[in-house]
């Protein structure tokens, strides 16, 4: 990643000068040091800066500037005031410095620690040290180079409203003096110092890697009160490292887009944001060709972005009916949701929340994620909708619209459906909506029963067997096995966690886990001990999931424990884990449930409603295609952490990341996806 732009506030001799090492060796003892770069600017909701930073230190020393380390100092220019300030903020910035050679999947060799601040606020400022080591020296052809250099990500953290600026400043120099105290002094011009810079609408729009070979556009879409350029430029980072690092003949060539056009509007409903994001796909599309050949699709979406990407289909489905033509237009290849709540959160979360939902705490949006239904102004894009009113039903709400036809034909083609869930700590999209509703709950709870009773030995086995790095414990598609469910560590934190939701709930629900439960299988039936044992006795025997509270998962995202240096630079220590990995078919369903009621039991039971419509959305969405679903265990505040929103405050959720970019966009993946490409032209041939 190159490019000529200038950053502002830095005068275009910084990145060439010619001083005498003499007047600088005369400068240093005079000012106590001398300052390299002195950068303001200022960013608004979604805005990012990031400044690459390059010292050949062979001439740094030619102009008598002989040290080993140079010192940046931040400083966040918003008034002090502002602190407190939420509701239209908040006005802080996160900041990481990372020397070259940092990957976060390797072991960091070295004492020092990776630079960065969780939430910078207003009238503070943040210090680190960049050393002139292993760990910054740029590998190059020619071994006695001495260049060194260093990433600089500078990120917004206002969330809610658009009009806010944020200003800050940033200095380098070579001592600490003279960053602290530089007011009226110049930054000095020296030979072998560079500084580029790139903001969120140039990062976000790169060229392939190979201009004149098809490529494949990948659409990331963010979650409610969030913003792509931000807060998925960590998996947008990891997808293009990736796909760079792969053999010509194989590169999926790969093109990342993020729409921009969403942010701050996040309770206008998923119809408005899909119908926005979907002009979004098509203009970005049309702008590609004038350029490129587009020849492939993929779609990854957190949160609220799962079902504002499908909507997003729908429309295009409907609106643009050759888009996804597999032999003239584009060929969907990947639907990705990460925490995603295709089903609503009506069913999980509790009524003191569910009732602001209803009356409008998030606009139209809660309402849609309530499973409410709201007249909408326009029909465009929504011919399920047309349908329903066409054959004399009740109107539906948005979310169970949206996987019907023709839209359902358009899923259908995607080479991979994939659903990522945290299987705890995530009280925001909670599992089993995450997980379209259908898993194979029995044998998560058996495992968790079998892990239970084998006490501390068991735990250390599972601890000494538990995969490092981007390993991962999971399922293979062809033996079928199930993955576990994690167990808590019994401390008083755990406890708090879950003693609210249990005094609410009043105790476990599990017929909601019971009516997800998908038809037996092999592992089912290797774990039946009893043959003999009637249903009931199953059914007795069933213990759902320990279910997160909505309130501490909102609460996690201020108070949740940062990682430490040593997780941070270390691999080997992490315990967040992939713990299921299995693709489910359409003939794991089970019956429908609430097919044929007694009027009785619909007056009776107070959520019937509310089951009947998730169970026909889940349904719609698994009837006639499978679904890889892969459930994490990540830290809290898991539901940020599952797409690291943040690149260290919320790196406990690289282990979903890595898995999903390997599994998608790794190479084995592609030569997978270069055989089948191979095989549809031979087809046709």
């Amino acid at each position: 990643m190159t490019t000529d732009k200038k950053p502002k506030g830095i005068s275009a001799a910084l990145t060439f000068g010619a001083n005498g090492g003499f007047d600088n060796q005369n400068k240093m003892k005079k000012d106590g040091g001398l300052l390299l770069v002195h950068e303001k600017n200022s960013l608004g909701i979604g805005g990012m800066c990031r400044y690459i930073l390059q010292v050949d230190h062979k001439k740094l020393k030619e102009d008598g500037i002989d040290t080993q380390e140079l010192f940046l100092r931040f400083k966040n220019l918003e008034s002090p005031l502002l602190r407190p300030v939420y509701l239209t903020g908040p006005y802080a910035f996160y900041i990481d410095v990372r020397p070259c050679n940092y990957d976060e999947d390797k072991t960091y060799i070295g004492s020092e620690d990776v630079a960065f601040c969780s939430d910078l606020k207003p009238d503070e400022k943040f210090k680190a040290k960049l050393y002139f080591n292993a760990n910054s020296r740029l590998q190059t052809k020619n071994a006695r180079d001495e260049i060194y250099s260093w990433t600089i990500d500078i990120i917004s953290q206002l969330a809610v409203v658009t009009f806010p600026i944020l200003k800050y400043s940033f200095k380098v120099g070579t001592s600490k003096k003279i960053v602290k105290k530089s007011k009226g002094k110049k930054v000095t011009s020296v030979r072998g110092l560079s500084l580029k810079m790139w903001d969120e609408k140039s990062l976000w729009n790169l060229p392939p890697k190979y201009p004149d070979k098809p490529i494949h556009l990948v659409i990331l879409t963010h979650g409610i009160f969030s913003n792509v350029g931000c807060d998925m430029l960590y998996m947008k980072d990891k997808i293009e490292l990736t796909a760079m690092n792969i053999e010509e003949r194989y590169n999926p060539n790969v093109v990342v887009r993020g729409c921009m056009d969403n942010m701050g509007k996040s309770a206008h409903g998923i119809y408005y944001l899909g119908k926005r994001l979907a002009k979004f796909v098509v203009r970005t599309v049309e702008e590609l060709r004038k350029e490129y050949h587009v020849d492939k699709i993929s779609f990854i979406g957190h949160s609220l972005g799962g079902p504002t990407q499908s909507m997003a289909i729908h429309y295009i489905s409907v609106m643009y009916p050759d888009f996804f033509n597999t032999v003239s237009g584009i060929k969907p290849m990947h639907f990705i949701a990460l925490a995603s709540p295709f089903i609503g959160v009506i069913g999980d979360f509790p009524l003191y929340l569910s009732v602001p939902l209803d009356m409008g705490a998030l606009g139209l949006t809660g309402r849609d994620l309530n499973l409410k239904y709201t007249p909408l102004t326009s029909n465009e894009g929504l011919s399920a909708l047309t349908l329903a009113q066409e054959n004399s039903h009740l109107p539906k709400n948005i979310l169970e619209i949206i996987p019907q036809p023709p839209a359902q034909q358009v899923f259908q083609l995607f080479m991979n459906r994939t659903l990522y869930a945290n299987i705890v700590h995530d009280g925001i999209v909670p599992l089993r909506t995450a997980a379209l509703l259908y898993l194979d709950w029995r044998s998560l709870t058996q495992v968790k029963d079998i892990k239970k009773s084998a006490g501390e030995k068991s735990n250390n086995k599972i601890t000494e067997d538990s995969p490092t790095d981007n390993e991962s414990v999971s399922t293979t598609n062809k033996d079928n096995k199930m993955g576990e469910i994690p167990s808590e560590s019994p401390n008083s934190k755990n406890f708090l966690q879950w003693a609210l939701p249990q005094v609410i709930i009043k105790g476990p629900k599990m017929n909601k886990f019971k009516r997800g439960q998908i038809m037996d299988t092999k592992s089912n039936e290797s774990s039946d001990t009893d043959t003999e044992s009637s249903d009931s006795k199953q059914e007795q025997k069933f213990k759902g999931p320990s279910e997160a509270s909505t309130f501490m998962s909102a609460l996690s995202t201020l108070t949740a424990p940062v990682p430490t240096q040593e997780y941070i630079k270390n691999p080997k220590v992490r315990k967040d884990r992939v713990v299921h990995d299995r693709v489910y078919e359409p003939q794991d369903l089970p019956e429908q449930h609430y097919l044929k009621r007694s009027t009785m039991k619909r007056v009776v039971y107070p959520n019937e409603s509310v089951n009947r419509i998730q169970e026909r959305i889940a349904r719609a969405w698994q009837m006639n295609m499978s679904w890889r679903k892969v459930l994490v265990e990540i830290q809290p505040d898991s539901h940020n952490n599952i797409v690291v929103r943040r690149r260290f405050v919320n790196l406990y959720g690289n282990v979903a990341v890595s898995h999903m970019v390997r599994e998608h966009f790794g190479l084995e993946a592609c030569k997978k996806q270069a055989g089948v490409n191979n095989n549809i032209k031979l087809t046709k041939l």
